[in-house]
């Protein structure tokens, strides 16, 4: 749901697009299926620490085993709230498209997965209603308990449930007890992939299974996903999927609009529908958010410190140069063009929510234009969103980004005729 324009971007804003850049100017210097580059795997233990209450092994009890890793994991400690925005402030416009919905009354830059049980307990949108739902993929010892309790878990108090948990997002969200291999340990997106679950890389799985747009069913509670299979994964099918349900987060109450709001859906821009250039070429999450790295002692290992690889002169040096002179540059510039586009909608689609609560409230509009302009606030919003949200500035999947605008933008120029007034800035 965000936008930044600011040089003051979250980290994870920066990654993605640079990872994008790698592969898309110059294709044939890319290494398919990432041939050169390392993947190293943790060695096993013959004695695995201790599990806590949930059954999990706490992020501190690999330190003396796994130090490289450990080391990396706690690097992600500095980033923190110094220096975040408030996105409201940065971008005003918010307020408006998600008037009457939680992401337009807090909505800040996000903070590194280390603080993940701080950041969901005090986010603004909590009440004492809130179900435990809303901690999925929040911690590994909440994964423990969905996985010991079924679906009954998603329905628990929110703030009980969190009261428990003392372990943020760590080892057990991607391996389980196991750092030798990486697991999905969701259920929720173990049903999403259906018969697919072997056509994507685990590796890149593993991030996907938080890294996705869901929803909470309205009758369980359940934190679901829009869509089954890759073919699904996409902005129009999971659309049609909220039609085919009637599903809403909430109802626009100037305009009676059923809206959704779109959770950070990377792993349907890489590999739902027709899959994107860079998971083509075979290039997973990992290899540009935890790239190997070699240790002073010669150990080559998957760093778990997640920062942008503009950040990491080792992998521009053996990889992103490959294809780039000055791969930062090529990044501000294609920040620079997406972000603007997709903030010119963002825009528009506010000044369309204005000009259809004036023909509301000016009678000069029949029944039929207003329940078609419902639908298209619906609509619109949802694209847009399914942009905003994705945290990549389309970086990751440059045309289905371009479409999904697209779309948008139809929408509004409908809605523009209908009411007979300009959404554009002028």
């Amino acid at each position: 749901m965000k936008r930044v324009t600011t040089r003051k971007k979250a980290i994870v804003w920066i990654v993605v697009v640079s990872c994008a850049i790698l592969v898309l100017s110059l294709t044939a210097c890319a290494p398919k299926k990432n041939s050169g580059i390392p993947t190293p795997s943790a060695e096993p233990v013959s004695v695995t620490p201790e599990t806590d209450q949930f059954g999990t092994v706490k992020a501190e009890s690999w330190k003396d085993i796994y130090p490289h890793q450990y080391e990396t994991y706690m690097q992600n400690l500095d980033n923190n709230e110094e220096g975040k925005a408030n996105y409201l402030e940065v971008y005003p416009e918010i307020k408006t498209l998600g008037k009457g919905y939680g992401y337009a009354k807090y909505y800040t830059e996000p903070v590194s997965h280390l603080y993940s049980l701080d950041t969901v307990g005090n986010n603004g949108r909590i009440s004492d209603k809130t179900k435990a739902n809303r901690i999925t993929c929040k911690s590994g010892q909440y994964t423990a308990i969905t996985q010991k309790y079924g679906d009954e878990a998603f329905t628990m108090n929110f703030k009980e449930t969190l009261a428990s948990l003392d372990e943020p997002i760590s080892c057990y969200n991607c391996h389980e007890n196991d750092p030798t291999h990486v697991v999905v340990t969701q259920q929720n997106w173990i049903r999403a992939m259906g018969n697919d679950a072997d056509e994507a890389p685990v590796s890149a799985q593993v991030c996907g299974q938080c890294h996705n747009d869901y929803y909470f069913d309205k009758n369980t509670g359940v934190t679901s996903n829009p869509y089954n299979g890759l073919a699904s994964m996409n902005p129009t099918d999971s659309l049609a999927w909220y039609d085919n349900i009637d599903f809403y987060d909430w109802i626009y109450e100037s305009t009676g609009a059923k809206m959704i709001a779109v959770r950070h859906p990377e792993f349907e821009y890489l590999y739902g529908g027709e899959k994107s250039h860079m998971a083509d070429l075979g290039y997973s999450c990992s290899n540009c958010h935890m790239a190997p790295t070699t240790a002073k002692d010669g150990t080559v290992y998957s760093s778990h410190n997640w920062i942008s690889p503009l950040e990491n002169q080792e992998l521009i040096d053996r990889d992103c140069s490959k294809c780039h002179s000055d791969i930062k540059a090529q990044v501000a510039a294609w920040q620079e063009d997406l972000d603007g586009r997709t903030h010119q909608i963002g825009l528009r689609a506010e000044n369309f929510i204005q000009n259809f609560e004036a023909a509301i409230n000016n009678g000069t509009i029949t029944d039929a234009e207003k329940s078609r302009l419902q639908v298209i606030q619906r609509e619109a919003v949802f694209f847009w969103n399914f942009v905003t949200a994705e945290n990549s500035e389309g970086a990751h999947n440059p045309t289905l980004t371009t479409e999904t605008l697209d779309k948008a933008e139809i929408l509004l120029n409908e809605a523009d005729e209908i009411l007979g007034m300009s959404s554009v800035e002028m």
